[in-house]
């Protein structure tokens, strides 16, 4: 038998306030669940790589696929910016202080840090390649070595190709630095400074003489 529609006043009444407050219940879970929060102020759970691996396939639902392509770039250069350091060797060592490094913080605090590493490890390559070609075209060989001078032309060619890679590089990282929020005004300073420390002259050949492999 169905159910009774009750319509007595009392009844009525206490339906209404039921409806009223399964109303309000029910947006209040919208708005927790659907609510207009930024996805980049969530926190990563990275106490191991697995806890990792599950809150990223987690956080599908709430990044775009490009703002998970650009955690994925800032991860992975967190852990190069472990190795550089050196503090600690080993995969299973350096995986467990980049997760030290990421647990707990924002998602947007980890994209600055991880493409900011990126930015300055791409000018500082970028600022070598410079002073290295510039020094190369001061290199001049013997009349008639043709090897020293075939060398030198295809040591160019390559040179050229890897400062087009980091130019890309730079621009690239600035770019989704700036969608991240990151101060790129603050990280020029730093970024020229690391790309002159990184970027030492090595010894210019003289004129007319042999060439140097410079790599």
């Amino acid at each position: 038998m169905p159910f009774a529609v009750t319509t007595s006043p009392q009844g009525r009444a206490g339906g209404a306030a039921l409806c009223r407050a399964l109303a309000v219940l029910v947006a209040g879970v919208a708005v927790s669940a659907c609510g207009p929060g930024d996805p980049l102020e969530g926190k990563l759970d990275a106490v191991d790589y697995v806890t990792l691996s599950m809150w990223r396939s987690g956080a599908a639902g709430r990044l775009s696929p490009q703002q998970l392509a650009d955690l994925d770039e800032a991860v992975q250069e967190i852990r190069f910016h472990v190795m550089a350091e050196g503090k600690v060797s080993g995969s299973a060592a350096v995986e467990e202080e980049a997760l030290h490094v990421m647990e707990g913080q924002t998602v947007r605090h980890v994209l600055r840090q991880g493409l900011g590493w990126e930015l300055r490890r791409a000018s500082a390559e970028k600022a070598a390649l410079e002073v290295s070609m510039a020094q190369n075209a001061l290199m001049r060989t013997r009349p008639g070595d043709t090897a020293s001078a075939a060398y030198l032309s295809d040591l160019s060619d390559r040179q050229a190709a890897r400062l087009r890679a980091a130019t890309d590089q730079v621009n690239h990282a600035r770019e989704r630095l700036a969608a991240a929020g990151g101060p790129l005004e603050s990280l020029d300073a730093a970024t020229s400074d690391a790309a002159t420390s990184e970027a030492a002259p090595t010894d210019a050949a003289p004129k007319d003489a042999p060439p140097q492999r410079i790599p």
